[in-house]
Parts: C-alpha cells; structure tokens; sequence
C-alpha cells in the first residue's frame, strides 16, 4: 500500500503542475472556465482525496510520515480548491487563471508532502 500511496503523490506532482500550466495558458488567451477544464480540476481533488484515504490507511496499519508536517501538506492540498473558489466568487479575477496557479501551488505542495512522508 505505501508504494501505491508514493505512485499517486508523484502522479498528483504532474498532474497539478500540467493543470496548473495548462489554466495559465487559458488566462493567456483570455479564456472562460470550461468544463474540460472544471472535470481536470475536479479529478485532482479526487485523487488526492483517494491519496488520502490511503494514507490514513497506512497509519491505521501503524506507518508514520517521516514528519508531522506531511498530514498538513495532504489536508492543505484538499483544501486548497475549495479556498479558491470561495475567495474568487465575488472578485473580478479571471477564475481560471485563479485555478491554474492555485494547480501549480498545489503541485509544490504535494512535493513537499512527498518530501516530507517519507521516513
């Protein structure tokens, strides 16, 4: 189960840097949020909540991270969509320009969770 738990976190790295890019490079061109884009967010935060069920499964099996910051780094990459779409709702800020860098901020975050999870 924990090199499941490492494949997801490094396919969740990429995957959120590639969203990341790819919602910068619909700011650019002055894009609306789509839906092709809306689903591409919306299955990153359901990979990284199955990463999560994994990794509370590896703790109930007795494997701690190498460090306590791990569980903040995983919960803060859940959250982190959420967050944005509340902040944005009211503002006049291009929405998918919000995500895409909200993407690459969660790709640095799940590096330092893979970072940090290890013992």
């Amino acid at each position: 189960m924990l090199g499941l738990h490492q494949l997801i976190a490094q396919a969740l790295i990429l995957y959120y840097a590639l969203v990341g890019v790819w919602g910068v490079i619909l700011a650019i061109r002055k894009a609306e949020l789509n839906s092709a884009y809306r689903g591409a967010l919306t299955i990153g935060v359901v990979m990284a909540v199955v990463q999560a069920a994994i990794g509370v499964g590896l703790l109930l099996a007795g494997r701690q991270p190498g460090s306590d910051l791990h569980y903040l780094y995983g919960a803060t990459v859940i959250l982190t969509l959420p967050l944005v779409a509340s902040y944005i709702a009211d503002k006049k800020f291009p929405r998918v320009l919000a995500f895409g860098l909200a993407s690459l901020f969660m790709a640095g975050l799940a590096i330092r969770a893979l970072t940090t999870g290890q013992a």
